[in-house]
């Protein structure tokens, strides 16, 4: 985000929602002309707010008329600020006031940046409010490929919990080859527990198990998974998966599972 200011007052009131008070945030909203006020890529006050997490700021300009799916330069919303920042409160308002949950960012979605930034909290708002989670960036990355590559596990739990595809081929490689370059044996065995196919090609005309060194754990498994048939009892998880997405898990709470079941539901144990 360019901090030269294209309108002389951005600069002065970036400042008071840095460090100003709540007085002087009330008198800014009243004082300055907040549509007018941007910066030189075009980001109003709002994504400044945003960006910082400054949550009264953030309520204040929204009551006042700011509209939240004002984009800069690049279609970047508040919300892209929301969620590199992970306030869940800010991206809560955000939604409350009808914010765009997919706008069209050039650099990425809400849910790739707060994927990018480990924002557990944020990427579970903006996934329930309809945030489409196989959408991918300029770069042909979807979110899971980036929780995958960083190793972010909860995250891709997440992702692959709210529909994401685990055989998302973005840029002719998929979450599985990523986790094999790194010989990541959790990663692969998430993804294949969710339903990965173990032996998709590549780019380079390469399964994972190209990558993987001979003698590893990860090596074996997808050996022995690229050989394997499916069990009735892994299909009927899967299945059941799409209910636990339809009605959300937190329905399935309800229901005072014993906890190994209720784990084995909802793939917290692989």
């Amino acid at each position: 985000m360019c901090a030269l200011p294209c309108n002389p007052l951005m600069l002065p009131s970036v400042r008071i929602l840095e460090t100003g008070t709540n007085q002087e945030l009330r008198n800014l909203v009243k004082e300055v002309d907040l549509v007018r006020v941007r910066d030189a890529d075009n980001n109003t006050l709002l994504h400044h707010a945003c960006l910082l997490g400054n949550v009264e700021a953030v309520r204040l300009l929204l009551d006042a008329g700011l509209h939240p799916n004002v984009g800069n330069v690049d279609g970047h919303t508040a919300l892209c600020d929301a969620a590199l920042n992970g306030s869940t409160e800010v991206i809560s308002l955000l939604l409350n006031h009808g914010v765009d949950v997919n706008p069209s960012s050039y650099w990425g979605s809400p849910l790739m940046y707060a994927t990018k930034n480990e924002h557990i909290g944020a990427m579970r708002l903006l996934i329930k409010a309809g945030a489409a989670v196989n959408a991918p960036d300029r770069s042909g990355f979807c979110p899971l490929h980036i929780a995958v590559r960083k190793k972010f596990y909860a995250g891709a739990h997440l992702l692959l919990m709210g529909d994401a595809d685990p055989n998302c081929p973005a840029r002719l490689t998929t979450p599985l080859h990523l986790a094999a370059e790194m010989n990541d044996l959790h990663g692969a065995s998430l993804l294949l527990a969710h339903g990965a196919h173990p032996n998709p090609i590549d780019k380079f005309n390469r399964t994972p198990l190209d990558y993987v060194p001979r003698d590893t754990d990860l090596y074996r498994l997808l050996n022995a998974m690229t050989s394997q048939v499916p069990s009735l009892q892994f299909l009927v998880r899967l299945a059941f998966r799409k209910t636990i997405q339809a009605v959300g898990p937190e329905q399935l709470s309800k229901l005072r599972l014993p906890s190994l079941l209720y784990d084995y539901l909802t793939f917290n144990r692989l």
